[in-house]
């Protein structure tokens, strides 16, 4: 009788055991499943997060590119027009040097010769000069060339002109411009596609300074 329930205790034993094994055994392969899941989510979460990174570092460099490139554009145009300034005032100056009382007195006389070669078939000419020049020019033309001109030719100040002069038609059409302003309006529009190749081949050149030679040779 003994030995039956030992044997019986034994069973029980031998059962609680497997038991306990097999609970072992099922929590261990759920608490490893739950880990892999963990994991696997972890590095979904974190590719997600890395290709999230690059697409913000991609449009942030775009962005930045874009940025640099427009202030690039802005300091050329700065630079550009502050030439301009300077080439519109090294003109100026230049034709203020240039377009003396002399001159003015050379340039009208020939324009007065030329409508006088062609006998006045233009109309009555008038030439508007500045008022503080007008004395000067008037006696210059009625002491030396009164009797070379015919009539039909008038001169007379307006206001408002800054050196140089004007040639009218007797209606008051402007017919040529030699005001300072408008001779230097015109060099200044000849240089400004020569400025412009300058500014163009300087930032060229300091493009490449800066960068270096792109096929990756070195220069000497």
């Amino acid at each position: 009788m003994a030995e039956e329930l030992q044997h019986l205790i034994d069973r029980i034993r031998a059962e609680a055991i497997e038991r306990a094994e097999a609970e072992a055994a099922r929590i261990v392969a759920q608490a490893r499943e739950k880990a892999a899941a963990e994991v696997r989510e972890a590095e979904r979460r974190a590719r997600e997060i890395i290709e999230k990174a690059e697409r913000d570092a991609a449009v942030f460099a775009e962005r930045a590119q874009r940025t640099l490139e427009q202030a690039a554009r802005d300091l050329l145009i700065a630079v550009g027009q502050g030439i301009e300034n300077i080439l519109q005032d090294i003109v100026s100056d230049a034709v203020d040097r240039a377009l003396d009382i002399s001159t003015l007195q050379q340039m009208m006389l020939k324009i007065a010769q030329a409508y006088c070669a062609r006998h006045g078939e233009e109309s009555r000419v008038e030439f508007l000069i500045n008022e503080s020049d007008q004395q000067q020019i008037i006696s210059f033309f009625a002491d030396q060339y009164r009797q070379k001109l015919v009539q039909g030719i008038a001169i007379r100040a307006e206001s408002g002109l800054k050196g140089g002069f004007r040639v009218a038609l007797k209606d008051g059409h402007v017919y040529h411009d030699f005001t300072k302003p408008a001779i230097a309006e015109a060099l200044s529009r000849f240089l400004r596609p020569h400025l412009a190749e300058i500014v163009h081949r300087a930032a060229e050149e300091a493009g490449e300074s800066a960068g270096g030679p792109r096929d990756g040779s070195v220069r000497t």
